[in-house]
């Protein structure tokens, strides 16, 4: 099996795969030679790119550590590659945010809401007629209560802990 031709310019073959979200893939020689390691830093294309499975491409390479790679690769004639169609996936996390104004969750905010500005409601049941604070629903929490020693902010048990405000 041939590995390497040597100053063998540019010679012809086809994508053998190429994965999109790595940016990185094999051509196989139409010689017969081994595998060539193709990244997406040496596609002749604008824009996003890639190779498509199958592409015929022409290439130049080079032997390095871990066998032959290209320093060039586009598709015949020197034209430039069509590439994949498909396109990776967003490495950016999507988060479900609730927007203040209708409360639906989704991907916009209170400032570009699509059902433009609505009356306040109520947080708790949604209703129109009262707001939180008055809400008929919501069940009372124990009330916060301010230490007189040093300000600190504690539940109100009835008792004295002793501690001296540690």
């Amino acid at each position: 099996m041939q590995y390497y031709v040597e100053g063998g310019g540019r010679r012809r073959g086809r994508c053998k795969w190429f994965n999109v979200a790595k940016g990185w893939g094999f051509v196989t020689p139409d010689d017969g030679a081994q595998d060539v390691f193709v990244h997406q830093s040496v596609v002749h294309k604008s824009g996003f790119r890639s190779l498509d499975d199958g592409e015929e491409v022409e290439f130049e390479s080079k032997p390095s550590d871990k066998g032959v790679e290209a320093t060039f690769v586009c598709g015949p004639s020197g034209t430039e590659c069509r590439g994949s169609s498909r396109r990776p996936l967003s490495r950016k996390k999507f988060r479900k945010i609730r927007c203040y104004n209708c409360g639906d969750f989704g991907n916009h905010i209170a400032a570009k809401c699509p059902h433009g500005p609505l009356p306040k409601r109520c947080h708790n049941c949604k209703s129109t007629e009262h707001l939180i604070a008055d809400c008929p629903i919501r069940t009372p929490e124990k009330p916060l209560v301010r230490n007189g020693n040093n300000g600190n902010v504690g539940l109100d048990e009835g008792h004295n802990s002793g501690i001296g405000g540690l």
